[in-house]
């Protein structure tokens, strides 16, 4: 089998109050949402404890992967699964069909093939540690080396290779045999099958793990990192042809990659260790049905972006225009149905679809009625990823409603629920360091400036270890690099998951620490956490959308330096720009509203450049080039693309205001309801933020925000 290839690819002490009204698919099951497939089958292999590696290769989060994904699965109907059509292969703490053996995987596979008809539907997920070795046909891969997954019993390598793992070749002919039944086939892979670009800094959070292992002795070095490379999908995708099943396939990393687990939701003392990949997307999906692939795939890496998550890079492939599970319909609202205990509310969904603690639900009559005939409201108390119990609430003027008097039939729909934003910021040494007085102080300086109530940003230190938005690590460059630098101790800017680029080439951003910092280090620190807080906030109000998109075009190509017609870029794929390539946009509004568009691009080292700023009437249009961002530096860059509803009578306001270098202003304090001009305003003073605030959909402007993600390479 031969591999496609591809290059496309916010402490705050309150939380501002999101007012949403979701426009989704409803979870309800008297409502059909699902296509006609005939059947849905869903396999899950999750790999926890490989007993022939040790312990040390043990993972926590597989087995945790399976159990939530299939639970959502059961527990919303509407998407047509079922227990009996589903199979759960694990060795972790929880109740499975099976152990994740290779001989096991390759039975089910078959199984599979042997039960499909045309029409079905299967959804197979993946997790645990993934490699590379060298290929048994090199003639069928480009690099040499085929990507594999371990099974439970894989063992220790041998002559360049892993015994029982499971080979990419045979698991794309297993799932040849099952779309050449007709059966359509969605793929997901939590793992990894990686020569990495990055390696551990020794200051990764508590509970995180990789789910790689390293590639047998003899196939080869990394990449060459520096210059431009091809990314390649594990599985050849293909069209569907006759009655041959389509397939998409999500990868959680690229072929020079590592993708972690880790305790999440991040700061949730209650929290389960996950694939980061797959909680994403289930997150995505649970607050988002009836989305397509490509869709689930745009928001997912928006997600990371929130995240401040620049690595793992994932991939996906394959039929991406049609709906996510094969669902069709779309009803106005996202309602639950109730069920009274005493004096709360239980209902079947949770933190994953948005019911997040201290969130305001309205009981309606009927899914789909309006908020006007609310007959009460209610606030989360307790929550857990797929339920919640909420309770009687005063809000919008109405008295908190009596539960025993609400009809048959009553729904809770969410009209606001908090977003925190800010900054989590972690500050660590390395094991065993002696940079104590170093770290010290670095610490008391970040204490201040987060303490500064004319800081425009929210800042929040957590203790080393926890889950962090950004990760200070107080070390030597001979420490994280030893044959690269000197002694003198400095402050380098991290990931999440603390990880660094294998080559020095790419050594993270860092500032001097040696006698302590001078006014213009200081400042320099205060700006870049300024800096990092407004990209990580911005992308998190990519989820409140609502602008119609498709009235209000934008495109983006790739003109390569080398030549020959440009290239669509998709939201949904991270390409790489070689040295020379240019950016080239259009904007296109076919809106019966004046809109205002800005640009924004954040570099790697979170620097923010105002990049457009214009007002579109109707039928206005406009192409432009953005220049060759992979001279300026490399690494992941990301394009913001905000548009806003415009005023009657109105003056455009531009986002100016958030590049990075230049003095702030502190904004005006928080009150009152806050369209999607004003949230961006409290993102650029932050101080804003600090205080309770409302947003509203009703009689207030209308905006989106995109993002683009584009990696950056200085080689040709």
């Amino acid at each position: 089998m031969s591999k496609s290839s591809a290059r496309n690819r916010l402490t705050c002490q309150a939380k501002l109050r999101l007012a949403v009204l979701v426009s989704a698919v409803c979870l309800f099951s008297s409502l059909p949402t699902t296509q006609a497939w005939a059947e849905k089958f869903a396999l899950f292999v999750a790999v926890n404890d490989y007993p022939r590696l040790g312990e040390s290769a043990a993972l926590n989060g597989p087995a945790n992967d399976a159990d939530l994904m299939s639970r959502y699965l059961l527990a919303t109907p509407e998407l047509g699964f079922s227990r009996e059509r589903m199979t759960i292969l694990a060795n972790g703490d929880i109740i499975a069909d099976g152990t994740p053996t290779l001989r096991e995987i390759d039975d089910r596979l078959s199984a599979l093939a042997n039960k499909v008809s045309v029409g079905d539907f299967v959804y197979i997920h993946f997790a645990g540690h993934g490699s590379r070795q060298r290929a048994r046909d090199p003639r069928t891969e480009p690099d040499g080396l085929d990507e594999i997954f371990l099974p439970s019993d894989t063992g220790p390598a041998e002559n360049g290779a892993y015994p029982n793992a499971l080979v990419d070749d045979d698991l794309g002919a297993a799932l040849d045999a099952i779309r050449d039944r007709g059966a359509f086939v969605f793929i997901v892979f939590d793992s990894c099958h990686s020569s990495t670009a990055t390696r551990a800094s020794g200051a990764e959070p508590e509970g995180t793990q990789y789910r790689w292992l390293p590639e047998p002795s003899g196939t080869g070095g990394p990449p060459d990192f520096d210059s431009a490379v091809e990314r390649e999908a594990t599985l050849t995708v293909g069209e569907s042809n006759g009655n041959r099943g389509g397939m998409v396939a999500f990868y959680a990393a690229q072929t020079i990659e590592k993708t972690p687990e880790l305790p999440l939701p991040r700061g949730d003392e209650q929290a389960k260790t996950y694939g980061l990949f797959s909680y994403t997307m289930l997150d995505v999906l649970a607050k988002n049905p009836g989305i397509t692939y490509r869709e689930l795939a745009q928001s997912i890496l928006h997600r990371y972006a929130a995240g401040n998550f620049t690595k793992p890079t994932p991939l996906f492939e394959g039929a991406l225009d049609r709906v996510v599970f094969g669902a069709t319909g779309r009803a106005p609202r996202l309602a639950w149905p109730t069920e009274i205990d005493g004096g709360k509310v239980l209902i079947r969904a949770g933190a994953l679809q948005g019911l997040e603690r201290g969130a305001i639900l309205a009981l309606l009559p009927d899914p789909l009625a309006d908020l006007a005939q609310a007959l009460g409201f209610l606030r989360v108390r307790t929550n857990d990823p797929l339920t919640a119990e909420a309770t009687p609430a005063r809000y919008a003027g109405l008295t908190a409603p009596v539960l025993s008097r609400l009809p048959a039939g009553t729904v809770a729909r969410i009209v606001e629920k908090p977003l925190s934003f800010r900054l989590r910021i972690e500050l660590g040494l390395l094991p065993g360091s002696a940079q104590n007085d170093a770290a010290a102080y670095a610490r008391r300086e970040v204490e201040k400036i987060a303490a500064d109530e004319q800081l425009p940003a929210n800042l929040m230190l957590v203790a080393q270890g926890d889950q962090a938005d950004l990760r200070l690590l107080v070390a030597s460059p001979r420490e994280l690099y030893p044959n690269e630098g000197g002694d003198e101790p400095r402050l380098w800017f991290l990931p999440p998951g603390g990880e660094l680029p294998i080559a020095a080439s790419q050594m993270p951003h860092s500032i001097g620490l040696a006698g302590g910092m001078t006014p213009e280090q200081l400042l320099q620190l205060r700006e870049n956490l300024v800096a990092v807080f407004r990209a990580t906030s911005l992308a998190q109000l990519s989820a409140l959308s609502e602008l119609d998109r498709g009235k209000v075009r934008f495109g983006l190509e790739q003109q390569s330096a080398r030549g020959g017609p440009p290239r669509k870029l998709e939201r949904s794929a991270v390409p790489v720009l070689a040295r020379g390539d240019q950016l080239i946009f259009s904007i296109d509004n076919q809106s019966a509203k004046a809109v205002d568009v800005d640009m924004l691009l954040i570099g790697p080292n979170f620097s923010i450049k105002h990049m457009l700023g214009l007002r579109f009437q109707r039928g206005d249009n406009i192409k432009g080039a953005l220049g060759d961002i992979a001279d300026a530096g490399a690494g992941l860059w990301r394009l913001v693309l905000v548009m806003r509803e415009a005023g009657l009578n109105s003056v455009h306001s531009d986002l100016s205001f958030l590049n990075q270098i230049g003095t702030q202003t502190r904004a005006q304090a928080a009150s009152g309801a806050r369209d999607f001009g004003q949230l961006l305003k409290d993102i650029g003073g932050g101080a804003a933020t600090r205080g309770a605030a409302t947003l509203s959909r009703g009689n207030t402007l209308k905006g989106s925000l995109d993002i683009f993600n584009l990696e950056a390479r200085p080689g040709g």
